[in-house]
């Protein structure tokens, strides 16, 4: 692909963001955008998320460990990457934001030992996300994430990578209320902790093309502290995903990216609720490199799907029923390499009315 075909490329990918129609919300979508990243720690490098959020396939390092930590099969020396994300969000019942802040760090083993060898890396990360803002219900939302994780260049073409992660979180909002006082409207107090692990591998399939996939498994518990109808109480939650994905070095400037994914979701609480989520998705992406080693210029495109069904006898924990919600995004964003240090900043709109931007500083030595 020639910088002239990218050039036009990305003034499409420009075209059809200015051209997204904001999707009239519904009710569910709070619950939609809340169940995308519940008991769930994988935050993406600013270079995947301006490129359609692909990069499964990506041998990226410290960058890529939260996505696929095989990537760490790849990592020399040592790094630390910081970001720093702001989201508008539209949930259904009011605009709202949402901060993210990732912490993460990766060494390679030789570093400490020479018995290890240049071929093994650990590495960690911090995670939050801050939901605030939707005054008309007062919904909020947080979690954070820690995690730990290990990656392996066990064979000449294929890496290896598990991690082990912690979060911890709280999901409110208020009951909606008619004019008479009663309440008739979702009324949540809940709090909710467990653990996400993950496996990861990437194989090389020839010199300019890799292939990626991680499986992984999330559990935890909450506790539904909300005392409207007499139905506190404790539930449990569980999640299974699995993804694939593709990196391609179309040409020495060219890099293409695709990947494919699905994940469940299900929460339950004997007597109280019963929530099960459904999601599924596809991304592409390119990098053009428009100044080798210096600047980089990122694109993509992704479309995702969400479908919700919860059960909740009469009370209003959740909305009883099930509905799905489908969005497609574009994402844009630049790299910059100055002196040791790497500058990013990734844009993601969607159809859904939501604005995400992200700025990232990362370094290696």
């Amino acid at each position: 692909m020639t910088s002239k075909t990218f050039y036009a490329s990305l003034a499409f990918v420009i075209a059809i963001t200015f051209a997204c129609r904001t999707a009239q919300a519904e009710d569910g979508e709070f619950y939609v955008n809340t169940y995308r990243s519940l008991g769930s720690v994988s935050p993406q490098g600013v270079r995947s998320s301006a490129m359609g959020r692909a990069g499964r396939g990506l041998a990226d390092g410290v960058y890529s460990l939260g996505v696929n930590p095989a990537a760490l099969g790849a990592h020399q020396g040592a790094a630390i990457d910081v970001a720093l994300g702001f989201d508008w969000l539209d949930d259904g019942y009011d605009a709202a934001d949402q901060v993210t802040f990732k912490l993460g760090g990766a060494v390679s083993l030789d570093r400490w030992s020479r018995l290890a060898g240049p071929n093994q890396a650990v590495g960690a990360l911090l995670h939050t996300q801050n939901y605030s803002g939707a005054s008309n219900n007062s919904m909020k939302r947080n979690q954070t994430g820690v995690l730990m994780a290990y990656g392996l260049h066990f064979m000449e073409n294929l890496l290896g990578g598990v991690s082990v992660a912690l979060f911890d979180g709280e999901w409110k909002s208020s009951p909606t209320l008619d004019e008479d006082g009663n309440v008739t409207g979702m009324n949540l107090d809940r709090s909710f902790t467990g653990g996400d692990f993950k496996v990861g591998g990437i194989y090389r399939i020839t010199d300019q093309t890799t292939f990626g996939g991680t499986v992984g498994y999330s559990t935890g518990f909450f506790k539904e502290k909300a005392t409207y109808a007499g139905t506190a109480g404790s539930g449990s939650l569980e999640r299974w995903s699995i993804g694939v994905g593709v990196a391609h070095q179309y040409t020495d400037d060219t890099l293409i990216l695709g990947d494919i994914w699905y994940d469940r979701l299900k929460t339950d609480a004997p007597g109280i609720l019963d929530e099960s989520n459904k999601a599924w998705g596809l991304s592409v992406g390119i990098e053009q490199q428009v100044i080798p080693d210096l600047m980089a210029l990122r694109g993509g495109l992704y479309y995702d799907r969400t479908s919700y069904s919860g059960r909740n006898g009469d009370t209003f924990f959740v909305p009883s029923g099930s509905f799905s919600k489908g969005r497609f995004g574009v994402t844009a964003g630049v790299g910059v390499r100055l002196y040791n240090f790497d500058l990013g900043y990734s844009l993601d709109i969607n159809s859904n009315g939501d604005v995400k931007n992200t700025l990232d500083v990362a370094t290696e030595w």
